[in-house]
């Protein structure tokens, strides 16, 4: 009688498993469709918002303004003069554009020299204290 107890209830518990096994499925089964659902409309979404950047771009390029830019009138009476910066005798300038930002870019690499040596020394002497200990 106990064997055949046994056996039922292990049938029991078999269709039980078999019928949660299968409910799991169906929930499996329905959220795989719901996320690729929601992956549909996130790709939908992207798309949008590249459509949307697309024409924003090209209605900024279309409303920039044409920039007319000022050619210096150089006086023929007065002699050419060079500074250290390249800078010319153009009247109106102190400094042509391209002359300011060839000054600009050699300061801003003589600043990145100067901190890349302040860095090594300061490893260098960081190396040396933790090679004393």
């Amino acid at each position: 009688m106990i064997h055949q107890t046994t056996t039922q209830d292990a049938r029991r518990n078999h269709v039980e498993h078999r019928t949660l096994a299968e409910g799991m499925n169906e929930l499996h089964d329905a959220d795989q469709q719901r996320l690729e659902g929601i992956t549909r409309v996130l790709a939908e979404i992207v798309t949008e918002q590249q459509r949307l950047n697309e024409q924003l771009q090209a209605r900024q390029r279309g409303s920039q303004a044409v920039r007319i830019y000022r050619t210096p009138i150089r006086r023929r009476d007065a002699p050419t003069r060079h500074d250290l910066a390249g800078a010319s005798g153009w009247t109106g300038d102190v400094l042509s554009p391209i002359s300011r930002g060839r000054l600009v870019s050699a300061a801003a690499g003589a600043a990145v020299t100067l901190a890349a040596q302040w860095l090594a020394i300061i490893t260098a002497a960081a190396a040396t204290i933790i090679l004393r200990i």
